[in-house]
């Protein structure tokens, strides 16, 4: 049995019980080198291998159970960006003929939301900006008709160290879309969800654009970021969508 785990953000709280049972119960647990701090103590044996290794990984976690149990880990939700779908077709591909269970975990859009207030509580949509496995053309299209459509906007994987293109074309069509409607959207940023050294700010695409260099030395890869729409606002300092109940009913 291959148990596809979500471990959420990472901290011990965020754990669901379903991935505490699946990871006590276990003969060997694979996962990301960085993320084997989240789970040593389980009393199992651990797997490691690096970043870029990820067909390697799961295919080393569907090998081994073929006669034991196994968890392969994914932070946050292993089918939200994670190696939910790799797993599955590479026990396809290569007749592993392997169980797969896939077990739930928090995504960091919904921890994110709570940390910033209610940005998510209407529709919104979640896209992440790495063009590793995705071209940067079909990234920005769906960036664009994101904001097109008025949907709040989870942006997962903003920036990295020597990935900037697709964060600032990012910002590029926010802006442009804040001047040509006259919204100046707000934008709520949060480092390192739900872990120990979590942080967050809100602000605007306005105020952004003009600080860009000093928010691009605070936002890296475990940042996200939350673009409201025409509706969201700020209440007691926290970033808001509203559902509509209030209009509806009063």
């Amino acid at each position: 049995m291959l148990y596809v785990v979500g471990i959420g953000p990472g901290n011990e709280e965020y754990f669901t019980k379903e991935a505490e049972n699946a990871l006590n119960s276990v003969d060997l647990i694979v996962c990301y080198t960085g993320y084997k701090k989240y789970v040593e103590r389980f009393d199992t044996e651990i797997y490691v291998s690096g970043m870029t290794k990820e067909v390697e990984r799961v295919e080393y976690a569907l090998k081994e159970a073929e006669n034991k149990n196994v968890a392969l880990v994914s932070n946050g939700d292993a089918t939200i960006y994670g190696l939910a779908s790799l797993a599955y077709e590479l026990n396809e591909k290569n007749l592993h003929n392997v169980k797969i269970n896939v077990v739930s975990g928090l995504t960091s859009a919904s921890v994110c939301s709570s940390i910033l207030g209610a940005p998510l509580n209407h529709d919104f949509a979640v896209v992440s900006l790495s063009n590793l496995l995705t071209p940067l053309e079909t990234i920005l299209k769906r960036i664009n008709c994101a904001i097109e459509s008025d949907l709040v906007l989870a942006i997962y994987n903003p920036l990295g160290k020597k990935r900037k293109e697709p964060f600032l074309k990012t910002i590029e069509i926010i802006s442009n879309y804040s001047k040509n409607r006259n919204i100046d959207y707000i934008i709520g940023i949060v480092k390192n969800a739900g872990r120990n050294d979590c942080e967050y700010k809100i602000t605007t695409i306005n105020n952004l654009v003009d600080n860009l260099d000093e928010f691009m030395q605070y936002i890296d890869m475990s940042t996200t970021l939350v673009v409201g729409n025409s509706n969201t606002k700020i209440i007691d300092g926290m970033m808001i969508t509203p559902r509509g109940y209030m209009s509806k009913y009063e």
